[in-house]
């Protein structure tokens, strides 16, 4: 399952003094922040430990580059390093939702759940209407096998924010282990209509149409996988787990 994961984008900073120039504040953000994964790994961790290295600097200001960082080790599956900067980020700005969300996130992907779910309950305290937090509870409650509660939250994403194709997508995926597959095509159609290049959604209605016995759609749909896709060998067959 893909999730959206939620980064802060820091403000540009004045300028720093005689340690850097407006230009390479400016660069240096960009460069831990890393939208598009533009930059290497190691570019990203040294950018944003620069940053922190920064004078006049607000506790909030240092909290966001600790999120970035974070960011990259958890990309890197560091966890144990992302969790570290995960916790100077909360303990710096204790309101950060994101932090919490992020923390959560990297909790989920080292088999976490119950931690993760505490995480995303933090971020949802701080922010109700958190459609990314809910989205990512809602696939740790799959993970422990929860489906009511995880459908609720993927429900709840998806009113928050209704091109949130991900939790379409991981929605329709549980209302496919409960055979309940009208729901389910609705849920991958609508992932679709959203994003018509998600090789995944496009398998899982496949998946889903080969499960109500229509090969002729089924095919179809793990064509469109393999189009978007051409080397992911998930696709090569049909029927493939997602």
């Amino acid at each position: 399952m893909r999730f959206v994961y939620a980064f802060v984008m820091l403000a540009a900073l004045g300028a720093p003094g005689a340690q850097a120039s407006a230009q390479t504040a400016e660069d240096l953000n960009a460069r831990c922040v890393n939208l598009g994964k533009r930059f290497s790994h190691d570019e990203q961790v040294l950018a944003c430990t620069r940053q922190l290295s920064l004078p006049n600097r607000t506790p909030e200001q240092q909290a966001v580059v600790y999120n970035n960082r974070a960011n990259a080790f958890r990309s890197n599956r560091e966890y144990g390093s992302a969790m570290a900067d995960y916790d100077e980020a909360i303990r710096l700005d204790p309101t950060y939702a994101n932090a919490y969300n992020n923390r959560g996130i990297a909790n989920r992907a080292a088999g976490l759940a119950d931690r993760a779910i505490a995480d995303f309950n933090a971020a949802l305290r701080i922010n109700p209407d958190f459609a990314s937090a809910y989205g990512n509870r809602g696939s740790a409650y799959a993970d422990r096998g929860d489906l009511t509660h995880a459908i609720g939250d993927y429900t709840r994403a998806i009113e928050l924010d209704a091109e949130y194709s991900n939790a379409y997508n991981n929605r329709g995926n549980l209302y496919r282990q409960q055979r309940r597959y009208d729901l389910a095509i609705a849920d991958f159609t609508a992932a679709i209509r959203i994003n018509p290049e998600y090789a995944v959604a496009y398998n899982n209605r496949g998946r889903t149409y080969q499960a109500m016995g229509d090969m002729t759609h089924a095919l179809d749909d793990y064509e469109q996988a393999r189009r978007i896709e051409p080397d992911n060998p998930a696709y090569q067959g049909f029927g493939m787990r997602q």
